[in-house]
């Protein structure tokens, strides 16, 4: 397979470090951000303000548990919370409201397959952006080969792209010509949004920092722990009804609960289960839950812990040690699951692992011994970040209690996101294991391109490689289906991390909020909500 990487681990690797350890003072004005991110952790569980919304006011204020770590440089990050904010701001070329669903029109009105690797596409003619330019087949063109990999720019999206042309017909069709087949082309186009020509040739810096979409909101300030967002008037799909929408990291979840309770914040996210009956028993608000495109695993650093990268007898141990099931039913709750492959269980083609590896004390200490560590092993750092998964905390008490049983010598580290972040990507980490997630939007080559050697989670497994490239470049539904059923059952046989669950997402919101749109990909639509006094 041929494919750009772009991007160098290490390069990746400096991205995510001066984002982590980038700190600022949120004082309600406009602030900039330069490299890759914004943090601003001194102001990560600042108490709300406290002023509630008049009767008619049409703001809405959501509190998100992940902190703004990424800048708005299109294709260069991996962060959850920038994504989930740029779909209020920019517009893609085709939309998948329901990842199980076929792709409907955005920006592009129809395509037509040309080829096995060209697809033709007609494009909107009423849309503008931001800053009042039109919108046309140039900006389609610039922003898929700068998302690709198609040109000289080095971006972090191109491993998740097999290269891909466009070629302008007229202002308003184009053709997209991918060096090989790629299956997951329209997952891909829904992930990648659409900016402006002229921004990408002329305006780096500047996009950095104030973001030019053509999408139903726009930015109007961008602090770095909360970003406010005003109706675009000219929105092709007729303006917003909500006028401002505000988006702010808290990272405490009591925090983020009093602030909803007291009116002063409309819709909260990652609802741990310890609030959902405080939730459910108010006549003013509401739950939604879903199981999210999500895997929380053990990630391991490579290198970090050697037995682990050479024995598998050892991560064999690990996986039997832990009582994946109690964490779901006892601890994280809500529409969590217990993950049964590396992907998601609402991924295409999911496929259960064999075996389950369901708890077993007595089997892992066999294995212990069979890795030569009948005493457990080496002495290593597990980290969990506190307040973005829910219960984070006590399901990392929970996991190394399990392995203590066994025999491993875990040592229980309790942080913050971006801390986490510094720690996994900073030559000087001592962190080995890691509690995170990644999520993503359906197609497993999105979700198993985590696996692959673009990030820092590779351990230089060429056959896994190989079996994710497969999965983007194999187009017959039925052969595709086997290469994935084959990569699953690889990554289960390898365990080279340890998957845990599939995400709960449960968002809470005020009932004066009606139409928000909770998608299992974590995205959050606030177009076309309104508010209901």
């Amino acid at each position: 397979m041929r494919r750009k990487r772009q991007l160098t681990v290490l390069v990746f690797v400096l991205a995510l470090t001066a984002a982590a350890c980038t700190s600022a003072e949120d004082d309600g004005t406009t602030t900039t951000g330069e490299g890759t991110g914004t943090t601003a952790a001194t102001t990560t569980t600042a108490a709300p303000t406290t002023t509630e919304p008049a009767a008619e006011d049409t703001s809405v204020r959501f509190l998100i548990a992940e902190n703004f770590w990424a800048d708005w440089d299109p294709y260069q990050h991996t962060a959850q919370s920038q994504s989930r904010i740029e779909a209020q701001i920019f517009d893609y070329l085709v939309d998948n409201p329901d990842t199980d669903a076929p792709s409907v029109p955005m920006l592009a009105t129809e395509w037509t397959q040309v080829d096995d690797r060209t697809w033709e596409f007609k494009l909107r003619e009423d849309v503008i952006f931001h800053d009042g330019s039109a919108f046309d087949a140039e900006d389609v063109k610039a922003s898929i080969e700068r998302a690709s990999g198609a040109t000289d720019v080095e971006t972090l999206q191109a491993g998740d792209w097999i290269v891909t042309n466009v070629e302008i017909i007229d202002p308003f069709t184009v053709r997209l010509v991918s060096d090989e087949p790629f299956a997951p082309l329209f997952a891909q186009l829904r992930n990648t949004i659409i900016v402006s020509a002229d921004d990408l040739a002329n305006n780096a810096e500047e996009i950095k920092t104030q973001p030019n979409g053509t999408g139903a909101f726009r930015l109007i300030e961008n602090g770095p722990t909360r970003k406010v967002m005003e109706a675009n008037p000219d929105y092709w799909q007729g303006p917003a009804q909500i006028q401002s929408l505000t988006w702010e990291f808290i990272q405490d979840p009591d925090t983020r609960l009093s602030a909803l309770l007291a009116g002063q914040a409309d819709v909260i996210d990652r609802v741990p289960p310890q609030h959902l009956q405080v939730i459910d028993g108010s006549d003013n608000l509401e739950l939604n839950s879903v199981t999210g495109i999500e895997s929380v695993n053990l990630w391991v650093a490579p290198g970090r812990l050697p037995i682990w990268d050479e024995t598998p007898a050892f991560r064999q141990a690990m996986m039997l040690s832990i009582d994946r099931e109690s964490l779901v039913t006892g601890l994280v709750q809500g529409g969590s699951a217990v993950a049964t492959s590396f992907l998601p269980t609402k991924t295409l083609y999911h496929q259960e692992g064999d075996p389950a590896y369901s708890r077993d004390v007595e089997a892992a200490k066999a294995l212990l011994a069979e890795a030569g560590v009948p005493d457990g092993g080496p002495e290593f750092e597990l980290w969990v970040a506190s307040g973005f998964l829910p219960r984070a905390e006590e399901v990392g008490a929970a996991i190394v209690a399990n392995l203590e049983e066994v025999g491993f010598k875990p040592k229980l580290v309790v942080t913050d996101l971006s801390a986490m972040i510094d720690d996994i990507f900073s030559e000087d980490g001592t962190g080995a294991v890691y509690h995170l997630s990644w999520s993503s939007n359906g197609d497993p080559f999105n979700h198993a391109f985590v696996y692959s050697e673009t990030f820092a989670w590779y351990f230089g497994d060429e056959r896994l490689q190989e079996l994710i490239d497969l999965s983007a470049t194999t187009t017959d539904p039925a052969e595709r289906e086997k290469v994935v059923q084959d990569l699953q059952a690889y990554l289960w046989d390898q365990l080279w991390h340890v998957p845990l669950y599939n995400s709960d997402l449960t968002i809470a919101n005020n009932t004066r909020l009606q139409g928000l749109d909770v998608r299992p990909n974590f995205e959050t639509v606030f177009y076309p909500a309104s508010i209901n006094e």
